[in-house]
């Protein structure tokens, strides 16, 4: 497998409105590739991913790739507000502005292709193209649309959403990506990824925001080029979705893929970066020259420090963190006991605790938000851990340390 997780990116922000939007540049590339994710995402968190990031690597090699987290998700502002298509418009155009990119391919999964549609139809001298992997016109079942939920069956999401999102329930989740579902590792991370990109209350607003999308009525008006890809067999979005789109936007070109995930950087990928990388350079790679691109890749050198250093408040597990440095897990507990002189376990812990004991001191959160943002995902165990190391709880601390 290609471990394209060595690389990590400076997040930045820029402001769209009243709202701080996140985002990273990668890649040197001649021509702009603006990834629009879909439902919820974390950029920061894209990364811990070796599959996604390597694909996501992958596009960064023949272009200047620029991801973001929308408005009320992941290291972006969050919003208890619906926010408008115009304002998600904003938001991207606020991110080429921050980028300087004067044009852009905008890359598109699942919900985000909605608003790339009509980005590209209100801003044509700025888009160079649309590809959309999995996207889809509504999300609210017509007799000329079978194919989304009816009101009844987003009522019973709703409701999942609101049971499980916090205690991230994967049976939902294996829907997804088949072809992991019984990947336990995986599916732990893609519970982690979505509550890091959003709150059970956020999560919730999204997920009804998206009944009420429905770009049916502009596509015949859309003129840029258009990519479309999806896979036969999925569930969540249906090829027919993506067949009633090619049929209604002029100059589009609609590709089906074997296979049922969701997720464009799981299962067979060369397809989907083939297709993507000759709609944007004109040129096909070829499939022995990218599997030797995978291979290079793959013995490049991680840097453990540096890895262990920007990534220890994630909720990883000592597994995952060995994956995200390119080593088996004895390999990782050998390198990382001769480095820090101590276990995985134990450092990452310590680590946390003395973020914590930053923030008691130089910020405004309460001891909730202090134990999310540590990595932890239980309070009592966290105070329980914070009292052992520095004999008083959080509070305590806050308070004998923070008196004028």
């Amino acid at each position: 497998m290609f471990l394209a997780s060595q690389r990590f990116f400076i997040t930045n922000y820029t402001k769209s409105g009243d709202f701080n939007i996140a985002y990273q540049l990668i890649g040197e590339g001649p021509i702009d590739i603006l990834y629009i994710p879909g439902w919820v995402s974390n950029i920061d968190m894209m990364w811990t991913e070796p599959r996604l990031a390597a694909f996501l690597t992958r596009l960064s090699l023949f272009s200047r790739l620029i991801i973001f987290d929308k408005r009320g998700t992941g290291l972006s502002d969050r919003s208890d507000e619906y926010s408008t298509m115009k304002e998600r418009m904003d938001d991207i155009n606020a991110v080429m502005y921050a980028t300087k990119s004067e044009k852009a391919f905008l890359f598109s999964h699942s919900e985000g292709g909605s608003v790339s549609l009509l980005f590209s139809l209100n801003y044509p001298q700025r888009t160079l193209g649309v590809i959309g992997f999995g996207i889809f016109a509504k999300r609210r079942y017509s007799e000329d649309y079978p194919w989304a939920p009816t009101d009844e069956e987003r009522e019973v999401s709703n409701k999942l959403i609101e049971d499980n999102w916090a205690h991230g329930n994967l049976n939902e989740l294996r829907s997804l990506v088949p072809s992991l579902a019984h990947d336990n590792g995986f599916m732990d991370w893609l519970a982690s990824y979505l509550r890091s990109g959003a709150s059970p209350k956020a999560a919730l607003i999204l997920h009804k925001q998206c009944t009420q999308i429905d770009v049916t009525e502009i596509l015949g008006s859309i003129k840029v080029p258009t990519l479309l890809l999806f896979r036969k067999d999925e569930i969540e979005i249906l090829v027919e979705e993506g067949r009633y789109l090619a049929e209604r936007i002029p100059n589009s070109k609609l590709v089906e893929f074997r296979g049922k995930d969701h997720l464009f950087w799981t299962g067979d990928t060369y397809p989907i970066l083939a297709e993507i990388e000759e709609f944007v350079t004109g040129i096909r790679p070829n499939k022995s020259e990218f599997q030797s691109a995978k291979q290079k890749s793959s013995k490049t050198g991680i840097d453990i420090v540096t890895i262990m250093s920007e990534n220890f408040l994630y909720n990883l597990k000592v597994e995952e963190f060995a994956k995200l440095c390119g080593r088996s897990l004895s390999a990782f507990k050998r390198d990382f006991e001769n480095t820090f002189n101590t276990t995985p376990s134990r450092w990452i812990k310590s680590k946390r605790l003395e973020h914590a004991k930053t923030l008691l001191i130089e910020s405004d959160l309460n001891i909730n938000q202090i134990c999310y943002d540590c990595g932890y995902i239980n309070s009592s165990h966290f105070i329980k851990s914070f009292k052992e190391k520095y004999n008083l709880p959080p509070h305590k601390y806050r308070s004998d340390n923070t008196r004028t």
